[in-house]
């Protein structure tokens, strides 16, 4: 009898043993099967990055076998920062969870933003989805035109979280240029500042990704709504051959290279990633379904009706590469950027 009771407990001990084996081996495709992705969004609802990642969340499933459900869900504040932290310390790391942000992500808490409490090299980072322009931009009402009236004439915007670039970039620019943005913080998202714009509350906007006017308000460009004064980015955008960028703004070589570090998140301007520790064959399907779905001929013409921008979409090994060269860059130059953005 003693006999016996002890070899059902090594069978119950083995069958345990194998059936951790199993779940440990699992195939991805079998892991996704039936399984519930959510898709964290960054800003509320309404906006330029809750347009993109509705877009995306449409799509995945299609893309990874054993077709998911995906599930969006906001999760605003701090511009991305509420969403990183959480993604980064509390969401579940089996990859059942991500979400789509801003490019600033990889940069927020290498500039000491406040919040930021993340190492953005530990992301398992997906892919993004365009290369964004930031523009500024003032309402047609107002006595600023042009990028040269910033030096002379106050423009007041509407910003988001200091952490956003509605408030982040122009700030920069008003320390390291002496233009006169005036920023009002503590709107919601795009959709708020936007809105505030438009009844009059402020007359621009010191920071919106132009592909953001193009999806939600081409009216503003058909019918000459805006004032585009400035492009935050390295090369003008196509469609905006006669608006400078801030680097053809600056006077000095520390001026172009403190901007070059500050607008270089504009590189990843949607950017996809789950936690850290994503197993690493979960992560592989991932970024195989992202950079099958920015070739698609469907998504891409889906994307063309509804003048969503996909400019120069980059890979998820390509955003760690790209987010490991920031953290390389010169401490000093670190700190001048800090300096000008007010986090230092």
């Amino acid at each position: 009898m003693l006999k016996a009771k002890r070899l059902l407990i090594m069978l119950a001990v083995g069958a345990g043993l194998a059936g951790g084996t199993t779940a440990s081996a699992q195939n991805p495709a079998e892991f996704y099967k039936n399984k519930e992705i959510r898709m964290l969004i960054s800003h509320p609802a309404g906006g330029g990055y809750d347009l993109y990642a509705r877009f995306f969340a449409r799509h995945l499933s299609r893309f990874l076998p054993g077709n998911p459900t995906v599930i969006p869900q906001n999760m605003p504040g701090g511009a991305g920062v509420v969403m990183a932290s959480y993604i980064y310390s509390s969401a579940p790391q089996d990859g059942t969870v991500i979400g789509l942000g801003p490019g600033s992500t990889g940069t927020a808490a290498l500039f000491g933003s406040p919040g930021a409490r993340y190492d953005a090299r530990n992301f398992s980072w997906i892919g993004s989805m365009t290369s964004d322009v930031a523009v500024s931009i003032a309402w047609h009402t107002a006595a600023v035109k042009t990028a040269k009236d910033l030096f002379t004439t106050e423009l007041i915007t509407g910003g988001a979280g200091v952490t956003d670039q509605s408030v982040m970039y122009p700030v920069a620019l008003s320390r390291i240029l002496g233009v006169k943005f005036k920023v009002i913080t503590g709107y919601g998202g795009t959709a708020d500042t936007t809105l505030a714009m438009e009844r009059g509350e402020t007359f621009g906007i010191g920071a919106m990704n132009f592909s953001s006017i193009q999806a939600n308000k081409p009216d503003w460009l058909r019918d000459k709504k805006i004032n585009v004064l400035a492009q935050f980015s390295l090369e003008r955008h196509p469609s905006l051959p006669d608006v400078p960028t801030v680097i053809e703004l600056t006077r000095t070589d520390d001026e172009r290279e403190v901007l070059r570090l500050i607008v270089a998140q504009s590189t990843m301007a949607r950017a996809i990633y789950g936690p850290p520790n994503i197993p690493a064959d979960r992560l592989q399907l991932l970024r195989k379904a992202f950079d099958a779905m920015m070739t698609d001929r469907d998504f891409l013409a889906e994307a063309e009706k509804l003048n969503i921008e996909l400019n120069q979409p980059m890979s998820g090994e390509k955003i760690t590469e790209f987010v490991n060269r920031l953290y390389a860059a010169k401490p000093e130059l670190v700190s001048k950027a800090r300096e000008a953005i007010g986090t230092k």
